[in-house]
């Protein structure tokens, strides 16, 4: 859950978008908004009622995490929903079976929570692919960008979106950072791009115990939950559902 800045004596607050609890509504799930504790030790108790969980985006992960250069300070998000949403992630991929989705923020937390890095800021620090600029995947006057994607055949992220071989999914993007592809995490790998070469998905490596397993972790940059209204961004929800479902009849 986010939190945003307090007004006036108000101590603050924990939000989460309609748009994510809506998706896992619309997909036959039953969304629980986990808050950040400040006490840790909570976390595994919370645990016990959950079957899959989801990572929501949000403002820029603190760069101490990943070896990453000061940013300015209105870029990065409360204090209390970083250094838990870091703990978190560490102990569901860590401790846990459960299957894990990560949308824009917490596609790169996925990484970050596994040893991976972040490009800082897409406009100043990349260059695509052909040379020249990389593509606008925030802007100003049109905040979520559409832009293709392409896939590694037969991946997780193009089964999950019905994505057949040699076809691209139009997205909308939020974003001025992005997973680093030298340090994308441990067991993970990239399986989706856009046209500048901005990884837009991770996965488990094919060799990875994820993998061996089955176990559905992926990560999406763009934001599906925007885009309910077309079935291939239905699919990723359905998908983590189907996969929570799995999990508590294998524990059942």
């Amino acid at each position: 859950m986010s939190i945003p800045p307090p007004s006036g004596d108000d101590s603050g607050e924990a939000v989460t978008p309609l748009a994510y609890i809506d998706a896992i509504a619309g997909a036959g799930g039953i969304p629980i908004c986990i808050p950040p504790y400040q006490d840790y030790r909570q976390i595994r108790e919370v645990i016990t009622f959950l079957n899959g969980f989801l990572f929501i985006g949000g403002a820029d992960y603190r760069p101490e995490h990943y070896g990453g250069h000061p940013q300015p300070e209105e870029e990065l998000m409360h204090p209390r929903r970083d250094d838990f949403d870091i703990a978190l992630a560490r102990f569901i991929l860590e401790e846990t079976d459960l299957p894990v989705l990560g949308i824009c923020g917490g596609c790169q937390l996925l990484a970050i929570a596994r040893g991976g890095a972040l490009i800082q800021d897409i406009g100043t620090e990349c260059t695509a692919a052909d040379g020249g600029a990389p593509l606008p995947h925030s802007r100003k006057d049109d905040p979520f960008f559409r832009h293709p994607v392409r896939f590694i055949p037969h991946s997780l992220a193009a089964r999950a979106t019905d994505t057949p071989p040699g076809a691209m999914l139009a997205t909308k993007s939020f974003h001025h950072q992005a997973i680093h592809p030298d340090r994308i995490g441990k067991y993970l790998i990239a399986s989706a791009w856009s046209a500048d070469g901005i990884i837009e998905a991770i996965e488990p490596a094919p060799d990875s115990p994820w993998a061996a397993s089955g176990r559905f972790v992926l990560g999406l940059q763009w934001h599906p939950e925007r885009m309910q209204d077309e079935a291939p961004h239905r699919q990723p929800f359905l998908a983590l559902v189907q996969a929570a479902a799995n999990t508590r009849v294998s524990a059942g």
